[in-house]
């Protein structure tokens, strides 16, 4: 009888503990810190980004060339009148 009333009466001050106030409570699949740099979508962003000023830069400098390009072939198109007209 002193068992059963023993049982029942841990039974009982467990159901009348107070719950915690706050709990934390982890999703099992939780990432370590710096896991955003390691994912796949991550990576492809920041390859397309790359991708894209690498790109522009390129086109810049490819822009900048032509334009030079012009100037230096018109200085020879004047140059070349100047020797031709000596003739």
């Amino acid at each position: 009888m002193s068992v059963i009333r023993a049982s029942s009466t841990a039974r009982l001050m467990a159901l009348r503990a107070p719950a915690p106030m706050f709990v934390r409570n982890y999703s099992p699949d939780t990432r370590a810190e710096g896991a955003t740099a390691s994912s796949t979508s991550f990576k492809e962003r920041e390859q397309a980004s790359e991708s894209k000023y690498i790109k522009e830069h390129e086109a810049e400098k490819l822009k900048q060339a032509k334009d030079k390009l012009a100037k230096a072939q018109a200085e020879v198109d004047k140059q070349q009148k100047i020797v031709d007209g000596n003739k």
